[in-house]
């Protein structure tokens, strides 16, 4: 077994004309990335586990319509190695072409620490919005952060984030306002979640701040560690 991290991410080119809405799947998991523009470098803190070689595949997000895919950026084999490695994903053609990034990863084969419970996100509901058109989410949970799809009022998602833990631990979202000092991310809501297994839609609704009146359910699944 493995553990693949990704650390961070470098623009050099983007795909589209002003800015991408990056995602990458790996071993039949989708995770968001944060929008990048040229020259931009971003840390990030996903992570997979594996085991043999896997393909680290990154695409820009279009909305995936029949008439108008997402655009392939290209993908990298992942192997273990005992130090950091930088991924390199440049589109030749296609859609995705001029889009060109790098990823600095590593990947680890020690077995992880022991576990007790995994968190899988399974589906996203907006029932009310923080701003007047539309969410763009993320949450929090043990020190890690992942993108959510963006939302607007009545939309469901589905999700696929999993995260490994161990005690109990809260799950924070929070919608995307850039996170400057003078305009601090908007906190939407936090459920704390136990290890034991169970399907759980979980509520998180806003009652001050500025992302006052949002609402959003999450389902997800609570099963035993590796």
């Amino acid at each position: 077994m493995a553990i693949l991290a990704l650390k961070s991410i470098t623009c050099i080119e983007t795909a589209e004309f002003f800015t991408d809405e990056l995602y990458v799947t790996f071993n039949g998991t989708k995770r968001s990335l944060p929008n990048m523009d040229q020259g931009q470098t971003k840390n990030l803190s996903d992570q997979f586990i594996f085991e043999g070689s896997q393909d680290l595949s990154l695409f820009e997000n279009d909305g995936d319509h029949w008439y108008d895919r997402d655009d392939f950026i290209g993908k990298a084999t992942i192997v273990a190695s005992p130090i950091d490695t930088t991924l390199v994903f440049k589109a030749t053609s296609g859609h995705g072409a001029p889009g060109h990034y790098s990823m600095v990863v590593s990947v680890t084969t020690d077995q992880p620490a022991p576990t007790t419970a995994i968190l899988r996100l399974k589906t996203i509901t907006c029932n009310e919005t923080a701003e007047f058109f539309g969410d763009e989410l993320y949450v929090t949970f043990n020190g890690t952060k992942r993108w959510l799809p963006n939302m607007t009022k009545g939309q469901t998602a589905t999700l696929s984030d999993e995260f490994i833990f161990e005690g109990t631990r809260e799950l924070s979202l929070f919608e995307n306002d850039g996170n400057h000092w003078y305009d601090r991310d908007d906190f939407i809501d936090t459920e704390t979640i136990t290890p034991t297994p169970a399907d759980r839609t979980l509520d998180f609704s806003s009652h001050s701040g500025q992302a006052i009146d949002a609402h959003y359910t999450i389902n997800v699944s609570i099963v035993p560690g590796p």
